[in-house]
């Protein structure tokens, strides 16, 4: 499988997880639509670029098991976030008395985006405290707890937003359980489901969200820049762009398909890339990759100090947690420097700070074999001793 991509082979590739790996004949069909559209750009972005647009979104759809009318592409989650918060800002959904949750698992740039647009309202937010090891009840009694608290101020819980699966730690969160507790007390929800499309079979509607965004780039194997974001049917006719262009006042998802000239080749190569997931196994790669998980983590712990740190009770099939020694990596600058210094040998994975402690977050991509993670095996103990 490692032929079937352009990646290093210099370089042992631990992370899929954070910007995945493009695989060659998912690039050359990006790189056609790219030499179609220089043939002719005119009639290509004057004529033709809306059906295509239409198709990717039809392929999205396709994946997620839902209508073709429910998603909208872009190029991020991150920007899915900060385009429901600005509905809710120039609706007036979003003010003094109005508080955003969100989950200390959550990811980082999430949460700024929360941050800024709480600061543009005059709204606040709060983090529920999520130790790695967290059941789904006690998530579940932690969000509770964190909505009890704001009302009793006389606030109102306007948003919650919650990981499906946890970027720092790749865990599996209740998300059904947290947005149906949410609607209990009148707020909105947003499943941040980055890592979904292609390691979890779960549409969106199941998860009870009234907004979802996932993307294909990590799991799913598409150009960076593909990515999907689902609006509940109560939501979308509030749902706007952030860029308003030549389809405003159309009804969803239509705007968000002319955002102005751009490169849309990462959505017209996700059929391939689709294929190409169907064709290494989908979903049910899931059983190899926990074997292959399994070892690595394996081989990565025997050559660490023996360390008591329970890790999430589930996680995504295609990620593994792995703690490190006490005071190694436990702090954002430190995990920073422990992973320059993996890079600098030749091995690229995530190290994770997260609650006082490090870990190595390992990714099982189709180009994974044993050897790569006892190749970090090797290298790790003189790492540390550096």
């Amino acid at each position: 499988m490692r032929d079937a991509f352009d990646l290093d082979p210099a370089v042992t590739h631990l992370n899929h997880g954070s910007f995945g790996a493009v695989p060659r004949v998912v690039a050359e069909e990006q790189r056609r639509w790219r030499d179609r559209a220089e043939a002719n750009p005119m009639r290509f972005h004057r004529v033709e670029i809306g059906a295509h647009k239409a198709r990717a979104r039809s392929v999205a759809a396709d994946f997620l098991d839902v209508g073709a009318d429910e998603v909208a592409l872009l190029s991020n989650v991150t920007q899915a976030i900060a385009t429901v918060l600005s509905g809710l800002a120039w609706q007036r959904r979003l003010g003094a008395d109005d508080v955003v949750v969100v989950d200390q698992q959550g990811y980082e740039s999430v949460r700024r985006s929360v941050e800024h647009w709480c600061e543009r309202t005059g709204a606040s937010y709060v983090v529920v405290p999520s130790p790695v090891a967290a059941t789904p009840t006690a998530t579940l009694a932690a969000f509770r707890e964190r909505f009890a608290e704001v009302q009793r101020r006389g606030d109102r819980v306007r948003l919650v937003v919650i990981d499906h699966i946890s970027s720092p730690t790749g865990a599996v969160r209740p998300v059904a359980e947290v947005c149906a507790a949410a609607h209990e007390v009148g707020a909105l929800t947003f499943v941040d489901a980055a890592h979904v499309p292609g390691q979890l079979g779960a549409p969106p509607a199941g998860t009870g969200a009234d907004f979802w965004a996932g993307t294909w780039h990590k799991w799913g194997f598409a150009p960076r820049g593909s990515s999907a974001l689902w609006v509940a049917e109560a939501e979308r006719d509030a749902v706007l762009p952030l860029t308003t262009s030549w389809n405003h006042g159309a009804p969803y998802p239509l705007p968000f398909d002319t955002h102005g000239t751009d490169d849309y080749s990462a959505w017209f190569a996700l059929a391939a890339a689709v294929d190409f997931w169907r064709e290494t196994g989908g979903l049910d790669r899931a059983v190899a990759a926990r074997d292959l998980l399994d070892a690595g983590a394996a081989a990565v712990r025997s050559v660490l100090p023996s360390v008591e740190a329970a890790g999430p009770l589930e996680q995504g099939p295609f990620l593994r947690l792995v703690p490190l020694p006490d005071g190694v990596a436990d702090t954002t600058e430190s995990a920073a420097l422990l992973y320059e210094a993996l890079s600098g040998r030749g091995v690229e994975a995530q190290v994770v700070a997260y609650d006082g402690r490090g870990w190595i977050r390992l990714s099982a991509a189709p180009y994974n074999e044993v050897a790569d993670y006892e190749h970090l095996a090797e290298v790790l103990p003189s790492v540390l001793g550096d």
